[in-house]
């Protein structure tokens, strides 16, 4: 039996715990940036787990199928999130594996508009009428579409040109790490490359360009966030294996190496699994702040960075929520941006942190887009008890 839990679709939603209400309600990613092979690793995903997270780009929410959990539910306080995971969901159902990459442009293609038809039928009353509005999307292909990777092409184009065409695609030769450290330290790492993510990876240009302005209110002041994102693009970089970091390749190419290099849940080999599974993925319009309030069971969840729109104080109830839906022995991940949020030591009794596989996971990140990753376990009762009405 899957958890029990009412979806909640109660329009826009708080910022802080007092303060004003923030509308995210268009498109702001059309891909995943979190790196599921660290939330896979971390939540042990396996057959008959529940499995909830934070909905996004919806990659990771269909790579959890491959661990073939009984449930994942995808939730997402942006509605249009919720609508892009319908539509990848749709796609699919509706189209084989090639048409599937076609209409994600990640093939070139001819027939997208095609494509779109055949799987507009399949979604929900409101997302279609979305989609239906947004067949520039389709014609760039779905994964270029969102606010923040039309902020990555710009980007990528002004690197191309500081960097060179056969800088960048030396950058993806395979190497062994002392030959892989050589390159970027001596080709890569020059000063426009570091002045170039002073410009673009900063508070003012991320809050115009995909990120609420609301997002750097907690800001410690302890460094710049260019700053902290630049370390983090120089361990992907020089430190991790660069040809199948799919990540690395969205930034600097647009798109992904080749057929041996795309996400888990886009591989030929996969597909058909994850078809088989669509009907255990629910799509989910909620807040966290709500969503945990129904009595659910869940043996996995996968948070992401949602607390940084929220007070130190209110973190800390909806991870008590959060805790009283994980079983005993159950596994949940965070990620922070910028601004540090993490299990407050009151709930220690609840939620222990993993601080071995924390440090290990972020060291492994390939995206290296956020600035922690935690790893927490369920570990007891709180005091009071709680209700085992409605487990699966």
């Amino acid at each position: 039996m899957s958890p029990t839990i009412a979806a909640v679709d109660s329009g826009p939603r708080r910022s802080l715990a007092d303060g004003p209400r923030v509308h995210l309600d268009e498109l702001v990613f059309t891909l995943s940036w979190e790196d599921p092979a660290l939330d896979r690793g971390a939540l042990a995903i396996a057959p008959g787990r529940h499995v909830a997270t934070v909905a996004s780009g919806g990659c990771n929410s269909l790579s959890f199928l491959l661990d073939d959990p009984s449930s994942v539910w995808a939730f997402d306080y942006n509605v249009t999130q919720c609508w892009l995971v319908e539509l990848k969901i749709a796609a699919f159902r509706a189209l084989d594996h090639e048409g599937v990459l076609e209409l994600f442009g990640i093939r070139v293609s001819q027939r997208r508009a095609e494509l779109f038809e055949r799987v507009l039928p399949s979604l929900s009353p409101s997302a279609r009428r979305y989609w239906a509005g947004q067949r520039w999307v389709m014609e760039r292909g779905l994964l270029n579409g969102g606010r923040y990777e039309r902020f990555v092409a710009v980007f990528r184009s002004l690197l191309t040109a500081i960097q060179g065409k056969e800088r960048v695609a030396g950058l993806f030769v395979e190497r062994d790490p002392e030959e892989r450290r050589a390159y970027y330290d001596q080709h890569w790492d020059t000063w426009r490359f570091r002045r170039l993510f002073s410009l673009f990876f900063n508070k003012a240009v991320l809050s115009r360009r995909g990120l609420s302005a609301e997002y750097f209110s907690f800001d410690d002041g302890s460094r710049s966030f260019a700053d902290s994102f630049a370390l983090r693009a120089r361990n992907a970089l020089r430190e991790l294996p660069i040809r199948d970091n799919y990540f690395v390749a969205q930034y600097l190419r647009g798109n992904y190496l080749d057929d041996l290099a795309l996400p888990e849940y886009l591989r030929r080999e996969n597909f058909e699994a994850i078809r088989d599974r669509l009907d255990r993925l629910r799509v989910v319009h909620a807040d966290v702040r709500e969503l945990f309030d129904a009595d659910a069971r869940f043996d996995a969840i996968c948070l992401s960075n949602v607390f940084e729109l929220m007070s130190l104080s209110e973190t800390a109830e909806v991870l008590e929520r959060v805790a009283r839906a994980l079983r005993v022995g159950g596994r949940l991940t965070l990620r922070n941006l910028m601004i540090p949020r993490r299990v407050p030591d009151s709930l220690g009794d609840l939620l222990k942190l993993d601080e071995r596989q924390s440090k290990q996971g972020l060291l492994a990140d390939r995206s290296f887009v956020y600035s922690s990753f935690q790893v927490y376990t369920r570990v007891g009762e709180p005091r009071g008890g709680i209700s085992r009405e409605g487990q699966p």
